[in-house]
């Protein structure tokens, strides 16, 4: 419930952050507190160099003057030092705070920071989940550390229903801030929308993100399974371990044909695509804000305003990206297949959500659960949206 309380909970329009350490101006929510991107990024390199600072007045009324004043005013402030992953690219003091992206190029600027607030968003979900799968006295892990290419080091469990839904019920809260910290435009919308807003988000990263790692790191064909969340892997031969002893399952004998009916359809649809593609990480994130938008402009006039701004830069981005970084003289078969590919996940979400909320509809979800509560109000067609 709390994921879904935090809507009502953000700045009022017009409200500026400001960076509790600097008093500058925030670009989000970093280790659990307001702060720009630079005092986030001085934070994570002075805790993974374990670098010592001195001040020689004891107390700088600059914070940002002094390395020792900054770092203990990051601490004062509720920077959590829980919240750092090591990272073999943020070793040196002269690291950027995310991992350098592909690209560096001037006119690809808005793909730039979604990838920065996209990885930001995963480190933070990593940990979380981590705590959760740890707590949980019961789970099991297929493998030690996943994988190699990973950017962050993790174990990697098996999924079950409930933990599923615990997962992404943070998920979703720390989903609230990292679409608000993305498109600005969300303060100025009423909490329906940003409900809205975030209800696709969730169903889109959960099939995206989901299918698209399990494409890259299991070369079995067809595809064994899925990241059911970021560190939680389900494989299709395990739906009995998935559901045992949850709520639907007693409810619905039907529930394990029909999430098996849901992920053969999404696979199908979406790993050819990937498996042709080789999907770079910033096309990743260029699809999501494609797919996104693309879906809300359906529900809603000024959705489909703020969509047309934010598509628009993005094919142009995705223009100087393939004709300047990729090197390709003719980029329109990939782009193309990224098309393909959003109109695939588009119709993989509205596919998943409806055949839930039919779900939810005879009650299968217990009421006030997590799957209950994201699956309200909104109803998505199930047609070509892009």
């Amino acid at each position: 419930q709390r994921a879904f309380d935090l809507m009502s909970a953000a700045p009022a329009v017009g409200k500026a952050r400001k960076c509790k350490v600097c008093d500058g101006n925030a670009a989000g929510a970093h280790f659990g507190v307001d702060s720009c991107r630079a005092c986030a990024a001085f934070f994570r390199r002075t805790l993974i160099t374990k670098r010592k600072f001195g001040c020689s007045t004891g107390g700088c009324a600059k914070p940002r003057d002094c390395k020792k004043c900054r770092f203990d005013r990051c601490l004062s402030s509720g920077m959590l030092p829980a919240l750092i992953i090591r990272n073999k690219s943020l070793d040196e003091e002269g690291s950027p705070p995310i991992p350098t992206v592909q690209t560096s190029h001037p006119d690809i600027t808005l793909l730039h920071r979604l990838m920065a607030n996209y990885r930001d968003f995963v480190r933070e979900r990593v940990v979380v989940e981590q705590e959760i799968l740890q707590a949980s006295d019961d789970c099991v892990s297929p493998m030690q550390t996943w994988p190699p290419e990973e950017p962050h080091t993790f174990t990697v469990y098996t999924a079950n229903w409930d933990r599923t839904n615990c997962i992404w019920n943070r998920t979703t809260e720390m989903a609230v801030g990292h679409l608000m910290n993305s498109f600005e435009e969300l303060y100025a919308l009423d909490d329906d929308d940003k409900f809205s807003i975030v209800q696709h988000f969730i169903f889109l990263l959960h099939s995206a993100e989901g299918i698209y790692r399990a494409s890259k790191s299991l070369t079995t064909r067809p595809l064994e399974g899925i990241f059911v969340s970021y560190t939680t892997l389900h494989l299709f031969t395990d739906y009995d371990k998935f559901f045992e002893n949850s709520a639907p399952l007693k409810r619905s004998a039907q529930i394990v044909e029909k999430f098996r009916e849901i992920n053969e359809r999404s696979s199908e649809m979406l790993v050819p695509i990937l498996d042709r593609m080789a999907m770079t990480e910033i096309e990743f994130v260029a699809l999501i804000v494609i797919a996104l938008w693309s879906m809300l402009e359906k529900n809603d006039a000024q959705f489909s305003k703020i969509g047309d701004v934010y598509r628009k830069r993005v094919f142009e981005e995705l223009h100087v990206l393939y004709r300047d970084e990729f090197k390709l003289d003719n980029y329109a078969t990939r782009l193309g297949e990224l098309m393909t590919l959003s109109n695939g996940l588009q119709l993989t979400a509205s596919y998943v959500m409806t055949e839930l909320q039919f779900l939810n509809f005879f009650e299968v979800f217990e009421k006030g659960s997590f799957t209950d509560l994201i699956l309200r109000k909104t109803v998505i067609k199930e047609e070509p949206l892009f």
